[in-house]
């Protein structure tokens, strides 16, 4: 059985961080914006690179504010989307904040069809600022409902 381990996003990790953030973002920010800034904005100080049996495979960024976290990023490799690990990670995540009382909020562009995934998990649309919709999940509601999920899904 395989495990999914977080790893600090040391500068070390630019060049991976750059490369899941392209292949998660580029489409996304070109039909937005037009073109593709070619950065990946790594923060040490929150992000961290998602591993599965050891391999480099994402990258997850939380602000942890007092009254909210913002999940500034959850970004999984191609070939790693669509088995269940992003629910996995995300569900527990939403786990942590509600043990810790906080909403947890987000944004998603408008081309993306990344607000689907967070609308199955719970999260509303709050408002709309273009090019962005903001969503948030309050635990509040679903306490002792989150997290049962089998080990399967990181396999």
């Amino acid at each position: 059985m395989h495990k999914i381990i977080l790893r600090p996003g040391t500068s070390d990790a630019a060049a991976f961080a750059l490369h899941v953030t392209e292949a998660c973002m580029r489409v996304y920010a070109e039909q937005t914006w037009g073109t593709w800034n070619g950065r990946a904005d790594l923060d040490p100080s929150f992000d961290k690179i998602v591993q599965l049996a050891g391999t480099d495979i994402g990258l997850i960024g939380v602000e942890r504010h007092a009254d909210h976290w913002f999940l500034a990023k959850l970004y999984l490799l191609p070939a790693y989307q669509n088995r269940g690990l992003g629910g996995w990670l995300l569900q527990r995540l939403m786990q942590e904040a509600s043990l810790a009382r906080v909403p947890l909020r987000l944004t998603v562009l408008e081309v993306n069809p990344a607000r689907r995934f967070y609308e199955r998990h719970g999260f509303v649309l709050t408002h709309t600022i273009s090019p962005r919709h903001h969503m948030e999940w309050r635990g509040d509601d679903l306490t002792g409902q989150i997290l049962h999920i089998s080990d399967k899904n990181t396999e």
